[in-house]
């Protein structure tokens, strides 16, 4: 139904809501508004909508490179993935996966729901985006709030979008929500005491089998390398190789050697991948990627913070938990209470 005119406003239009970020936070926040009559815009820097969760293609075959899987710990988000699962949009990966532990410790999880995106995971952003007004390309610089409405500008300092805004959500990682917050926002402490670990991720492809006895492996006991998966064994992939995988390493590696060259971080990892296999690699086609911003070390255990004086909220993985499922639930969270 529509939503009530601002109290004491005496202009009866719809709340309008600028939703900073088109990651799974966002973009759940975003749908939620729209859902219960809210006009909403998203505004995302990239030309595509996802953040980790995006792909990339190389060798004839597209890569997860950022988010690997995602489960459901939270019977809030099983409805969700259950509305993903009957439009396609993900399925189950039933990986056989292991934790390689110290001194030669290795344990087999349990093949659990691991859900994964097809063909990619970029399919469940591209999903949660549809019907949604998403301006691409558009990268926010600076908030300013005058009149009691919000204006959105780039870098450059011109106006992004000059309808002027009721409310503004900013769902995207801490670092970037800090410098977006107003100087004299209240928010802004709790902000920026979140702090993050860096991720080297390498897409490799090969021309001969690797002979690892794992889909996916935790790596405790490499100095390098922390999280290896085939990424040929998930559903809906296939390419002009042998195998594909994703190498990523340690975050205290990432973050010892974040401004070390592509093609080094691309050699050091597929080393201790080799190391680790038993055998050299028949190496095709390698890039890395760096996430300066990956995972978040502390995460704020509220679900979402907001301002309900300045109408300014922000959510995401770095509030209540660093999961996908921690995302989508800090983003419907907070457009519940804003359009409470």
């Amino acid at each position: 139904m529509p939503a009530s005119p601002r109290a004491g406003g005496p202009n009866p239009r719809r709340a309008h809501i600028a939703v900073v970020g088109a990651g799974v936070a966002g973009l759940a926040c975003a749908r939620s508004l729209a859902e219960r009559g809210l006009a909403v815009r998203v505004f995302e820097r990239e030309a595509h909508p996802g953040g980790r969760l995006g792909s990339r293609r190389l060798d004839g075959l597209s890569f997860d490179h950022g988010v690997q899987f995602f489960t459901t710990l939270d019977s809030r988000f099983e409805p969700v993935v259950r509305g993903w699962l009957s439009a396609g949009v993900v399925v189950p990966w039933a990986a056989r996966t292991k934790v390689l532990a110290a001194h030669g410790q290795v344990e087999e999880l349990p093949r659990q729901f691991r859900y994964v995106g097809v063909p990619t995971m970029q399919a469940v952003a591209d999903h949660m985006a549809r019907g949604l007004d998403v301006r691409f390309g558009s990268d926010v610089g600076r908030l300013d709030r005058r009149g009691g409405l919000w204006t959105l500008f780039d870098r450059q300092g011109a106006p992004i979008d000059d309808a002027g805004f009721d409310r503004v959500v900013l769902a995207v990682p801490s670092p970037v929500a800090a410098h977006l917050l107003p100087a004299d926002s209240k928010l802004s402490p709790r902000v920026q005491a979140v702090t993050w670990d860096s991720c080297w991720s390498v897409m490799l492809t090969l021309a001969r089998p690797s002979s690892a006895d794992f889909d996916a492996a935790f790596l405790r006991d490499d100095p390098i390398l922390g999280w290896a998966a085939r990424e040929s064994s998930k559903p809906s992939r296939s390419g002009n190789c042998a195998e594909a995988w994703i190498l990523q390493a340690h975050p205290a590696w990432s973050r010892t050697y974040l401004e070390m060259e592509e093609s080094e971080v691309s050699r050091w990892l597929q080393r201790a991948f080799a190391a680790r296999v038993g055998r050299p690699l028949a190496q095709g086609v390698a890039i890395a990627h760096r996430w300066r911003l990956a995972l978040p070390i502390n995460p704020l255990p509220e679900p979402f913070l907001f301002d309900a004086e300045q109408g300014l909220g922000l959510a995401g993985d770095w509030c209540g938990g660093p999961r996908v499922e921690g995302a989508y639930l800090s983003g419907a969270s907070l457009a519940q209470m804003i359009a409470a």
